[in-house]
Formats: structure tokens, C-alpha cells, sequence
């Protein structure tokens, strides 16, 4: 047998952990933004510079926003996940983001969303504006 027959595409392959506690805290911020009176305007963006998470409109300013997730406190806080130098690469992509969908002129902020996911526990949520 042909071993490419058998082998599934990495489309089709099942999420690890990590990318469904991953998704499972993109919703919770997504739900929180929108009861804010946010409007998502984009998930999941990519280019070969890297992704956004969440672009969303915040009045008259566009916002990347950034979302970490963790069932825990052992490896730390989720924002402290995102350095300076992550923050950086996060404006210049909204940046691009801007520029192709044109909405240049258009105030630009980087959020960041961590989200901390216990058994039993309601998920908590912090919110950090304009980190970049």
C-alpha cells in the first residue's frame, strides 16, 4: 500500500491540546469584546510575517488583539507570554493589515486578552489596551 494514501492531510488532522485550549480562549475574548460593543473584523489573519488573532473595531480605532490562553498559573500569567519584541511584530502586522483592507488613516491600538482556564471554575479574563 502506499504510504501517501494512508497518511491524512495536516488539514484533517485532529487539533492538539494546545490549539483547542487555544481556540476555546479566542471565543471567550471574542464573546467579551462583542459585549463591549466591539466588532470583529477579522480571525485568525496570517501572512508570512505571522498572525493576528482577533481584529476588531473599538469605536473609530482598529485593534489587533492578541489572545493567550492557559489552564494555569505554573508556567505564569498568559501576558506574560508577549514580550516587547512580540508586541512590536503585532503592530507592524496590523499595520499590514490596515494597508489591505484599506484602511489607512485609521487610529491603530494592540490589545492583549490572557485568559486563564480552570476545571470548575468560571474562565478569568484580563485585558490589557495598547500594549503596542
Amino acid at each position: 500500500m502506499n504510504r501517501h494514501t494512508t497518511d491524512r492531510c495536516a488539514a484533517e488532522a485532529e487539533p492538539t491540546h494546545n490549539q483547542l485550549i487555544g481556540s476555546r480562549g479566542e471565543a471567550i475574548a471574542r464573546e467579551h469584546l462583542e459585549r463591549r460593543g466591539c466588532t470583529i473584523l477579522a480571525s485568525n489573519w496570517r501572512t508570512r510575517a505571522g498572525e493576528l488573532d482577533l481584529v476588531i473595531r473599538d469605536g473609530e480605532t482598529i485593534v489587533a488583539v492578541e489572545v493567550k490562553t492557559r489552564t494555569g498559573l505554573g508556567y505564569g500569567h498568559p501576558l506574560e507570554a508577549i514580550t516587547a519584541r512580540k508586541a512590536h511584530r503585532l503592530r507592524r502586522l496590523l499595520g499590514d493589515w490596515a494597508r489591505t483592507h484599506a484602511a489607512r488613516g485609521a487610529r491603530l491600538r494592540v490589545d492583549a486578552i490572557g485568559i486563564v482556564l480552570r476545571d470548575g471554575e468560571r474562565p478569568r479574563l484580563d485585558h490589557l489596551q495598547g500594549i503596542a
